[in-house]
């Protein structure tokens, strides 16, 4: 962060990163490159500019790409290294065949820098949310700590210990969270996954340790078909694992029931010390992949929510990192509205009823009420 941007960080709401690694890209992949622009001209359609927010919106443009030692904190180092070969003597090509009926995890020449710099986006958010929470220590007003969020790309909450998966090549958001533990000495790290995709890559990541909370919200029994219920964690870290996964169909209903009754007594209980979202917006209804009927105002109730939550638990140390989202309008009227929640704006976006057929509220209350029995909540 350079000098200018540390003297606004502290009049700012929310601080972010774009980037939007237009090389990394494949012809038809739902993953493309065209999901940052999408993004960004929604944004300034919606006023969620510098312009229009002055300074309580600040776009970093200052910062590094993650460095090898720090992958390796969550990532074999064989497999960091096999990666990089494969992608400098081979790419364009697929490194993963796994059994997605969403299409292959893709590189280009391009791809390991770009996911070098998506990782590093996430940690320099950590940094400079980290940072402004120490400058408001003392202080009653801690929702003048601003929220981190990273439009960056590629994705990365299905990649392993030592494989890439579902689109995703490093683990964004493990990444973080162990370099929030070991450089700033945050013990206890909350991590919320709302991609319509289970988190399998940071799960396993996290699966015995005590340190992390993953509560993780999907639709039940799709790609890559892990994230039931029953998986609560290992040893040490058992019960440290919540999984939801909601019924086909579920929307804007049964996503606040599970914020309100599954989300929040966790993060009480646990009273983490920083909290990161893997944000994925393709349990919006308009999305191609899969079939939840969030809207797009979902994103905008459920960030303004952990914003709260954030300033009552952990000093306002709350930082956002994009995942999935494929169709273009959702994504992006997705992050708008969580942009809106996070600089304490209204919703722009009228639910549209009549999308989709959701389940009614008897089975999504008795889907939410056995994570509840299981987990104590």
């Amino acid at each position: 962060m350079s000098p200018a941007e540390q003297d606004k960080l502290g009049a700012a709401r929310v601080v972010y990163i774009v980037s939007g690694a237009p090389e990394h890209d494949r012809k038809g992949h739902p993953e493309t490159a065209a999901r940052v622009p999408a993004i960004l001209d929604e944004l300034k359609a919606a006023g969620v500019t510098a312009e229009r927010q002055g300074g309580k919106l600040l776009q970093l443009s200052n910062w590094r790409a993650a460095t090898l030692k720090e992958l390796e904190t969550v990532h074999c180092g064989k497999f960091i290294r096999s990666l990089r070969e494969t992608i400098e003597t081979k790419a364009p090509t697929v490194v993963a065949d796994f059994d997605n009926p969403d299409e292959n995890t893709y590189v280009t020449r391009a791809s390991f820098d770009a996911a070098l710099k998506a990782s590093g986006a996430a940690l320099a958010l950590v940094d400079a949310v980290v940072e402004a929470s120490k400058s408001s220590q003392g202080s009653s007003e801690v929702s003048r700590v601003p929220t981190g969020y990273a439009v960056a790309r590629p994705p990365g909450h299905h990649a392993l210990h030592a494989e890439p998966m579902g689109f995703c090549l490093f683990n964004n958001v493990a990444i973080a969270a162990r370099y929030a533990q070991q450089r700033h000495g945050l013990k206890k790290v909350m991590i919320l996954d709302f991609d319509v995709h289970h988190g399998n890559g940071t799960q396993d990541l996290f699966y015995d340790d005590p340190s992390v909370l993953m509560i993780d919200v999907h639709e039940d029994r799709v790609w890559p078909g892990t994230g039931q219920l029953a998986e609560t964690g290992s040893g040490a870290g058992r019960g440290y694992m919540i999984n939801v996964p909601l019924p086909v169909g579920s929307g804007d209903a049964a996503m606040k029931l599970a914020l309100d009754q599954i989300i929040k007594p966790a993060a009480e209980r646990f009273k983490p010390d920083m909290i990161l979202i893997s944000a994925g917006y393709d349990a919006h209804w308009r999305d191609p992949l899969e079939h939840q009927n969030f809207q797009s105002a979902t994103y905008h109730h459920v960030l303004s929510g952990m914003r709260k939550l954030a300033d009552k638990l952990c000093g306002g140390r709350l930082v956002v990192l994009l995942e999935g989202g494929y169709s273009l309008q959702g994504l992006s009227e997705g992050v708008a509205e969580s942009f809106l929640a996070l600089l304490g704006e209204k919703p722009i976006h009228p639910h549209e009823a009549g999308r989709g057929t959701e389940p009614s509220m008897e089975v999504v209350t008795d889907a939410i009420a056995e994570v509840k029995a299981l987990h104590g909540l």
